[in-house]
C-alpha cells in the first residue's frame, strides 16, 4: 500500500505564503482562504502584530484624537473607504461611542462589538506601515487606524511612540488580568 505524504496544515501554509508575500492585501487573502481576517492576521509573522483585548476599545479611541493626522480605513468587500485626518474626539450615549467630528469623520460606533484589537507593524506596497485594528466576535475587521507621515514619507516619530507605549501598556493590562484569573 503506497504511503501518502504528510500535507502541511492549512494554516502553515498560509504562514509560509505570509512570510513569503508580506505586502499582500489580507483582505484578499481572507476571501481567497475563506477565513475571517483576524484568523488571517494570526498567521502573520508575529513580530508583525500584537493583540489585546476589545475591552480597551474605548482607551484606545479616547487616546488617538491626540495623536494628530491619521488614515482611518473602513475595509469591506465592496469598497475600500479611507478618511485622512486626525482622528476625531467622541463620547458614549445611547449605545454608541458618538464620533464628534465637526468636519469630516463622524459615526457611531458599537463598543460590545469590538472583541479584538491588534497593533499591527508590516511592511505594505514598498512602505512600512502601523495601524491599529478593530475586529468583533467573528473576527471580521470594523475599522483601522494607519499612523500619519512625515515630509519625508516616513511614519511620525511621535505616533510611533504613542502607538508603543499604548500597545505596550494595554497588552501588559491584558497579561496581567490573565495571569489573575489562571
Amino acid at each position: 500500500m503506497p504511503q501518502s505524504t504528510p500535507q502541511p496544515h492549512p494554516s502553515d501554509t498560509l504562514r509560509q505564503r505570509l512570510a513569503d508575500e508580506p505586502g499582500v492585501v489580507l483582505e484578499q487573502i481572507a476571501h481567497e482562504e475563506n477565513l475571517s481576517l483576524l484568523e488571517v492576521v494570526r498567521c502573520l509573522p508575529q513580530n508583525h502584530w500584537t493583540e489585546v483585548s476589545g475591552r480597551h476599545y474605548l482607551d484606545v479611541l479616547y487616546a488617538l484624537p491626540s495623536w494628530g493626522e491619521m488614515t482611518t480605513v473602513l475595509h469591506t468587500a465592496d469598497v475600500i473607504m479611507e478618511f485622512k485626518g486626525p482622528f476625531p474626539s467622541g463620547s458614549t450615549g445611547h449605545g454608541f461611542y458618538n464620533l464628534q467630528g465637526k468636519a469630516g469623520l463622524s459615526g457611531h460606533l458599537r463598543p460590545e462589538r469590538c472583541q479584538h484589537i491588534v497593533f499591527m507593524q508590516r511592511p505594505f506596497m514598498g512602505m512600512e506601515t502601523a495601524s491599529i485594528q478593530f475586529y468583533n466576535a467573528e473576527g471580521e475587521g470594523m475599522f483601522k487606524v494607519f499612523l500619519g507621515r512625515d515630509e519625508q514619507r516616513q511614519l511620525r516619530p511621535d505616533q510611533l511612540q504613542h502607538f508603543s507605549r499604548l500597545r505596550n501598556t494595554l497588552s501588559a493590562l491584558d497579561h496581567i488580568e490573565q495571569e489573575a484569573s489562571a
